[in-house]
């Protein structure tokens, strides 16, 4: 039955042979993946696959993406292998019907198209094909899927070799073999070792955001001009973070090693996996997150988030925070300069928030209502506004001068 789907996939014919005449360039990237949706997305969607109660229907379509995937990175020249139609019969039965697996290929890289083909009224979107073949998250959704397979004790195929793998290179082209230069076996060892790590590093930062576990809101108010900055509170947060110290200097050793290996051998083989290397090296990945939201009196509210949680995620658990006359408008939170509001699918760690970000209370349509802005409880933390406070500050002392003279003054008889 898995090699009927494959021989579907790879003619991708409606009783003749159009896939093998498709005209979609066969664009292969190896590079840091671009325009995809979030790569946390492959985790997410294996987790719904795992949730498929019947054993033979989760192993058909764990064992069909492995076909789908393995087979582009075996060949990602071939574009044959970069296109299925939705409505096959065998892979709508094996892997098709479910979302999640449909899902699981759009973050892989795999889009929804028209067929090129087709006439008249034909309907849209009735194929998923691979228009750029980004060998780093496909790689990644290799890995993705053989870890949630083994959870259910379904086998993990090894990761493709074939000849059209090739990190070294920035782009593909024709070449004369004769007229090919040769990279010395020590660069080639230490330079897929680099890129090995550069994988390894990029999975592991995508599950530190995935797999971080609930943390209480910890909500607060107060002043603007009165609290700490966000950098101080931050930092004293923040967890001492061992093992990524250590990581780092294991990413350094690799890295050293390459420049080695590239100073001794052709000045002209260049590895981008060693400036990537050297980049993610130095990237702290931060599992939470501190936002606070800036209302238009100036007060503040306080809450922590796992940066995994996504902007509609968000909205839900600032609601109750705010005042009933503040949930009754169309409000909304946003970064400013330039406005941006919290996209409800976008990430916390993909919208650049962590590990902490001020944001802003706003209203559609420009209605404001007055303040408080906050909840009941919030506003009690606030005590008066700074300006109140300031003024009854600098009355206080006339106050005791004028109390002091009245009681050493002599009473009239």
């Amino acid at each position: 039955a898995m090699h009927s789907i494959v021989a579907c996939i790879h003619n991708q014919s409606l009783g003749t042979q159009m896939a093998a005449e498709m005209p979609m360039e066969a664009e292969v990237s190896y590079g840091t993946p671009e325009g995809l949706p979030d790569a946390g997305l492959l985790m997410t969607t294996c987790q719904r696959l795992l949730a498929i109660p019947e054993a033979k229907e989760r192993e058909d379509v764990f064992l069909t993406l492995f076909k789908l995937i393995d087979g582009v990175l075996a060949a990602p020249d071939d574009v044959k292998r970069r296109r299925v139609k939705k409505t096959n019969d065998t892979f709508h039965r094996k892997l098709g019907r479910f979302a999640a697996g449909l899902d699981f290929l759009r973050a892989a890289g795999f889009v929804d198209s028209d067929d090129p083909d087709a006439r008249g009224d034909a309907p849209k979107n009735a194929f998923l094909s691979l228009r750029v073949a980004h060998l780093l998250r496909l790689t990644d959704a290799h890995h993705t899927l053989a870890r949630a397979a083994q959870q259910v004790g379904i086998s993990a195929p090894p990761m493709p070799g074939g000849s059209g793998f090739n990190p070294y290179v920035s782009s593909r082209q024709a070449a004369d073999p004769a007229n090919t230069i040769k990279a010395g076996a020590s660069w080639t060892g230490d330079a897929q070792r680099t890129r090995e790590e550069v994988l390894r590093r990029k999975r592991e930062m995508t599950e530190t955001v995935a797999d971080a576990p609930p943390i209480d809101l910890q909500p607060s108010a107060f002043w603007l001009s009165a609290g700490k900055r966000l950098e101080e509170v931050i930092r004293a947060t923040a967890p001492v973070d061992e093992e990524r110290a250590a990581d780092s200097a294991l990413l350094q050793s690799q890295l050293a090693s390459v420049k080695a290996a590239v100073n001794g051998g052709n000045a002209k083989f260049e590895s981008a996996d060693k400036k990537q290397l050297a980049e993610l090296s130095h990237r702290r990945v931060h599992a939470f997150c501190i936002l606070r939201v800036i209302c238009p009196d100036k007060s503040v509210l306080q809450a922590h988030f796992r940066s995994g949680d996504r902007g509609e995620h968000v909205v839900a658990l600032v609601a109750p925070l705010l005042a009933p006359s503040v949930r009754e408008l169309g409000w909304y939170i946003y970064q400013s300069p330039p406005m941006c509001k919290l996209a409800p699918e976008q990430t916390l760690a993909a919208a650049g928030l962590t590990p902490g970000a001020n944001m802003y209370l706003g209203f559609e349509g420009g209605a404001r209502p007055p303040p408080p802005y906050l909840e009941q409880s919030l506003v009690a933390q606030l005590g008066p506004p700074p300006e109140e406070a300031a003024a009854a500050a600098a009355v206080a002392p006339a106050v005791a001068v004028a109390a002091g003279a009245a009681e050493g003054a002599t009473p009239a008889c």
